[in-house]
C-alpha cells in the first residue's frame, strides 16, 4: 500500500509512527529513487507498505489518499485494516488474511512436480500425495481418473515451472 511519511511537528494530533515500536519485526528497503519499502512481519503475516518521503526508520506520521484507483480500494482497505490493527492491537490477525483459494491445489501440483523430477513414476507420485491404499483401489480402474489427475497435476506443475508462475503477476 502507498503512504506517504511527514516529518512529525513538535506537537502532532496523532502519535508518531515508528517501526521499532512495533510488536513485530519491520524490515526497511531503501531504493536508489529515494522510495523505501517497510515490511511488517508478524505471526507469519505480512504487511507492506511503499513508503514516500523522509525516513520511515525515525519517528513520522503516515498519510494514505482517501481516494483510489478502480480496483485498488479493496485492497487499500484491506492494508489499512492491517496497518491498524497492528498498531493498536499488537499483530497482524489472522481473519484478515484468507488462505488463497487455489493454495490447495497449488500445494499438490508442486508436490506432483517434486516427484517427477526426481524421476518417480506417475503410480509412485499417487502413493505419495494420495496414498497407497486409494491407488491400490482405483489406479487400475478403466476410466483413469486417478492415472489423469496426476498426469494433469505434473503438466501444469511444468507449465508452471517453465514460466506460467508470471501469470500469477498480472
Amino acid at each position: 500500500m502507498p503512504v506517504v511519511a511527514e516529518q512529525v511537528s513538535s506537537s502532532p494530533p496523532m502519535p508518531a509512527f515508528e517501526p521499532a515500536s512495533l510488536p513485530c519485526r519491520a524490515s526497511v528497503l531503501r531504493l536508489v529513487d529515494g522510495t523505501q519499502h517497510l515490511l511488517l512481519h508478524s505471526a507469519g503475516r505480512q504487511l507492506q507498505l511503499a513508503v514516500s518521503g523522509p525516513s520511515i526508520l525515525g519517528p513520522v506520521r503516515l498519510r494514505a489518499d482517501a481516494v483510489w484507483p478502480a480496483g485498488e480500494w479493496r485492497q487499500r482497505l484491506w492494508a489499512l485494516k492491517c496497518l491498524n490493527s497492528l498498531v493498536a492491537g499488537g499483530r497482524l490477525p489472522k481473519r484478515l488474511f484468507v488462505p488463497e483459494a487455489r493454495g490447495r491445489r497449488l500445494r499438490f501440483v508442486l508436490r506432483a512436480l517434486d516427484g517427477s523430477v526426481a524421476g518417480a513414476s506417475y503410480r509412485d507420485i499417487a502413493e505419495a500425495l494420495i496414498g497407497q491404499t486409494r491407488v491400490r483401489a482405483d489406479w487400475t480402474d478403466p476410466r483413469d481418473h486417478l492415472r489423469d489427475r496426476i498426469r494433469r497435476a505434473v503438466t501444469r506443475a511444468r507449465v508452471l515451472m517453465n514460466g506460467g508462475y508470471l501469470d500469477f503477476l498480472a
